[in-house]
């Protein structure tokens, strides 16, 4: 069973719009020839999303087989080095998919090939597969009628998968316990921590390791962690505090209000002072870093 729909929107052909190119569902048998050849395809530039719902499948990637089970998706550039197919040893392989342009969300695309691989593990109830298969209903439905809400459908499973490869990497949950106890000594000993090697020390392994783990797991490299927590901190004091610049600089941990100054307005955009005045500028309550 094949059911798909193509779109071709003259009103939103521009690089300013995303490009819906085609959504659909599949369920491949044994007795169908069913295999597509990433560098023989002539439909590209294109960007691959599909979920599969039973069944399986293979996708080789750059000569890596994954095999790709229920709960599994695929993630590739057309053109690129890639085959997927249906293997002699699965009965069938069901998916929904969806192919769209790379305007617009070209750099997006990129971050998610890198965070989530190829071949990542969706839950089926995840934002992404749920925008996936309701943009299926409505194309079955007709309700995909102009370029602009085409435009929308693409736009929003980007950012649905943007903000799952987020989520899930930057879950506590998901640390590794070393990485989760650094963080936690970071958050209660920011103030006395100087270098990577007072973080290190405190889940107990080599510098350049620990960088590695921690940066994978959480998204920061350590000393921004820690950057973070003490900007955080600062936010909170400048808000709800009487404390000078120079105070606050020392309360968090920096070596001189000059310093403290730089940061804050990298990280913010603002200078202490301007925050704390709240002139000509947004006046916030809380301010949350991520």
């Amino acid at each position: 069973m094949s059911d798909v729909f193509g779109f071709r929107f003259s009103d939103t052909q521009t690089e300013h719009f995303c490009q819906l190119f085609a959504v659909g569902y599949d369920r491949i048998t044994p007795d169908h020839a069913y295999h597509w050849d990433g560098l023989k395809r002539i439909d590209g530039p294109l960007y691959l999303f599909q979920y599969t719902v039973s069944g399986a499948g293979i996708l080789e990637t750059e000569g890596i087989i994954h095999p790709i089970q229920k709960g599994q998706a695929i993630l590739v550039d057309i053109p690129s080095n890639h085959r997927y197919y249906l293997p002699q040893s699965s009965s069938h392989w069901a998916f929904y998919f969806m192919l769209f342009r790379p305007s617009v969300i070209q750099s997006n695309w990129d971050q998610l090939a890198e965070k989530l691989g190829p071949a990542p593990v969706l839950p089926v109830d995840s934002a992404p597969v749920q925008l996936l298969q309701h943009a299926y209903q409505a194309a079955k439905q007709k309700q995909i009628t102009n370029g602009f809400q085409a435009s929308a459908v693409v736009y929003q499973l980007v950012m649905a998968l943007q903000q799952y490869s987020c989520s899930a990497s930057h879950s506590k949950t998901n640390w590794p316990g070393p990485v989760r106890e650094a963080a936690a000594q970071i958050e209660k000993h920011y103030r006395h921590l100087h270098s990577l090697n007072d973080i290190a020390q405190l889940a107990g392994l080599s510098k350049f390791h620990f960088t590695r783990l921690f940066h994978q797991a959480t998204g920061y490299t350590p000393i921004e962690y820690l950057t973070k927590v003490r900007i955080e901190q600062a936010v909170s004091l400048l808000l709800h505090s009487r404390l000078t610049i120079e105070d606050i600089a020392r309360e968090i941990g920096f070596s001189s209000s000059s310093y403290f100054i730089k940061v804050f307005r990298k990280w913010t955009g603002f200078s202490p002072g301007e925050f704390r005045s709240g002139r000509a500028l947004t006046s916030f309550s809380h301010l949350t870093f991520d």
